[in-house]
């Protein structure tokens, strides 16, 4: 009976921080995303050391596993891919500088940082996943590379407030610095509003759009795509079985990426209410688990080369792009959304476009943050398995 613990709490604590968020507009300002962890690490920080808590650690661990990869075709099957292809036109060629930024400042941060930071490609990997994607990409390359759970909690502590920085610095000072040497943003007189309801679902982080899995309509259909989800991860799994041993997760996350970007582009599916929701609730019983297992002492110890390494990345990364986007001939303002896109994804474009004054841009924003939570879990454990090549 123990082990129905974390089967009740994993979804149970969410759903009640989604409802409070609701309630309280202070609670979701911070986000129910941060609370999730913040839940998750505060009840192992009562718990740990508990012989009943500690034996549940399997379960959790499972749940964990499972949330994160039925998550994944749920938050890509309401993408429409090909139309962000097709709208990001320009902007397409900064965000591959973003990408290529992030790969090569990742790189690069991996061999100075290597005899100071153990399980530095695992580092290297979860970083990529975010800072090319988002947090879903993270968690994903961290099942896919089997990373230890308190390291990946750690790195999401740090990356909050380092993320929170860095979105400051964009909507602040960024404009005026990097408008000396990059050229000034050219109005093309299109506000993109035909496009806006692709992305409608994507932008909201409140807490209000989890209100759709209330009806019962959306609920039934959603619920048929959590069903396809499954097939998709049964699928994946059995792809897996036919690898080596050692590559196992990585293929059964890279075949749960590909066959849900596929299942994307039929209309039946793209079109099913709710999908995005309800793989965003299972990323917040993810977050929640891990948070539960985590080791504390290691939070409250700041890791200094860790977070040394993360701030590198974003830094680096930045002004890397800032280079290549100079040498393109590629403006302010597309810079800086795209860096945007790849670092911070796809509920902050509206916020930093905002912040630009900007709403041209809000569209392609949406687009390249799109290809880039796509592609993320990808570069993410190619990254892994290149510096664990690079520096065997």
């Amino acid at each position: 009976m123990t082990d129905l613990i974390p089967l009740v709490l994993g979804p149970g604590v969410p759903l009640l921080l989604i409802w409070l968020c609701q309630r309280l507009p202070l609670l979701d300002k911070i986000g129910v995303v941060v609370l999730s962890f913040g839940a998750g690490i505060g009840l192992s920080a009562l718990l740990s050391g508990l012989p009943l808590w500690d034996n549940l650690t399997p379960v959790r661990s499972t749940l964990a596993e499972v949330s994160v990869a039925l998550a994944l075709p749920l938050l890509v099957f309401s993408v429409d891919i090909r139309a962000s292809l097709t709208m990001a036109g320009d902007t397409l060629k900064s965000m591959a500088t973003a990408l290529l930024s992030v790969l090569l400042v990742s790189a690069c941060g991996a061999w100075l940082f290597s005899s100071s930071l153990p399980g530095i490609w695992q580092i290297a990997g979860m970083s990529v996943g975010a800072y090319t994607g988002g947090g879903p990409n993270m968690a994903a390359i961290k099942t896919a590379i089997e990373a230890d759970n308190t390291l990946f909690t750690t790195m999401i502590t740090y990356d909050i407030l380092l993320s929170a920085l860095y979105l400051l610095f964009v909507m602040t000072l960024a404009r005026p610095f990097f408008g000396l040497f990059l050229r000034a943003f050219t109005p093309r007189h299109d506000d993109g509003r035909t496009y806006s309801g692709l992305f409608s679902h994507l932008s909201d982080e409140t807490a209000a759009a989890y209100r759709i899995l209330a009806q019962r309509s959306t609920l039934l259909r959603a619920g048929a795509g959590l069903l396809l989800s499954a097939l998709i991860v049964g699928s994946a799994l059995a792809a897996a079985s036919l690898a080596p041993a050692e590559m196992a997760s990585a293929v059964t996350i890279i075949t749960i990426t590909t066959l849900g970007a596929a299942a994307s582009f039929i209309p039946a599916v793209r079109q099913l209410p709710g999908t995005f929701q309800l793989g965003m609730l299972l990323i917040l019983i993810f977050c929640f688990t891990s948070g539960s297992m985590t080791d504390t002492t290691m939070i409250s110890d700041l890791n200094l080369n860790l977070f040394a390494y993360i701030g590198f990345i974003l830094t680096g990364s930045l002004l890397l792009q800032a280079l290549l986007c100079r040498l393109l001939n590629i403006d302010t303002d597309t810079f800086l959304i795209t860096s945007s896109a790849a670092i911070m994804s796809v509920p902050f474009i509206p916020v930093i476009a905002g912040a630009l004054k900007n709403r041209e841009i809000i569209v392609p924003g949406f687009a390249a943050a799109i290809i880039g939570y796509v592609l993320g879990n990808y570069l993410g454990i190619a990254m892994a398995w290149f510096t664990h090549w690079l520096l065997a």
